[in-house]
């Protein structure tokens, strides 16, 4: 089997979850402002993103990377689909059996699925340049990158501070879905005020990860404002807060912020999306969300 050269920062199991009854995704291109229907395979993706021909002098293979990538996927798509399936049979308050071994497995993907984007690496370049390093070609970069990612201090520190958070989970019944993007994983102040990124940076700022349109997770840091609340004794459980349509719009907020490109949905429908990305463009330079 020949190797793939479009690569996924965002992994397809995941993006078919997003997907219409016809297998296909919605995707709304907040530069252009354009929407268009699409397959999980054509979306949140580059040819060759994660190939390190520098590799191949070392006798090591240049897709070293993109194949862990599919291997830990592998491993998440099983463990998430089984979250999803307590998730929509349980009831507010019902605890998920998640095992030492699943969280270090999925706390290490969040972890990774925070750097591993397209968002990311641009942010990367930019913030290497500020410091006196140029990357002047393609390989540069993707050798920035992949220097990022192989941190392994740098990639179980961020998953230790996942696996430490409490994990809640919410179920959403309301006719809109929760959105998703090109860069999905959200972070929010502890105030609930703003987005942030990079996110995981910041004191106190929680995890916001929609796993599907009807079922999205928190990951609330053990620090600051949330030590000291009771917040911890709800780890791993069904939230007990029914979710409204404003607040599936204010975590759809999210995505719009975060998202480098495309906002991708099981429905045809961005109209709050597009409001709130007017008053991101309009408003004050810090990012707002919806209460």
């Amino acid at each position: 089997m020949a190797d793939p050269k479009l690569h996924h920062y965002v992994p397809q199991f995941y993006l078919r979850r997003f997907t219409d009854s016809t297998e296909r995704l919605w995707a709304w291109d907040k530069t252009s402002d354009r929407v268009f229907r699409t397959q999980p395979k054509a979306v949140a993706a580059e040819s060759n993103f994660y190939q390190l021909p520098q590799l191949i002098e070392h006798g090591h293979n240049p897709l070293e990377m993109e194949k862990q990538f599919a291997d830990l996927e592998g491993q998440v798509s099983s463990i998430t689909g089984q979250w999803l399936d307590w998730v929509r049979s349980g009831h507010s308050g019902d605890s998920l059996p998640i095992p030492a071994v699943n969280r270090e497995i999925i706390s290490q993907f969040l972890a990774l699925q925070s750097l591993r984007t397209a968002d990311t690496r641009a942010i990367l370049v930019a913030f290497s340049a500020l410091h006196g390093y140029q990357a002047e070609s393609e390989e540069d970069v993707r050798a920035l990158h992949a220097a990022v990612l192989w941190d392994d201090a740098l990639i179980s520190s961020y998953a230790d501070r996942v696996s430490r958070c409490t994990w809640l989970f919410a179920l959403n019944l309301t006719p809109s879905p929760f959105v998703t993007s090109d860069n999905p994983l959200a972070f929010r102040t502890s105030d609930h005020r703003a987005w942030v990124k990079p996110g995981n940076l910041g004191k106190g700022a929680y995890v916001v990860y929609p796993l599907a349109p009807d079922v999205i997770m928190y990951c609330y840091p053990d620090e600051g404002v949330w030590r000291n609340s009771n917040i911890s004794r709800f780890d791993c459980q069904i939230s007990p807060v029914l979710m409204s349509e404003s607040m599936v719009q204010s975590e759809n907020s999210a995505q719009v912020f975060m998202a480098s490109r495309f906002v991708i949905s099981s429905q045809n429908s961005f109209s709050f999306e597009r409001e709130f990305l007017r008053m991101i463009e309009d408003g004050p330079d810090v990012p707002p969300t919806v209460e």
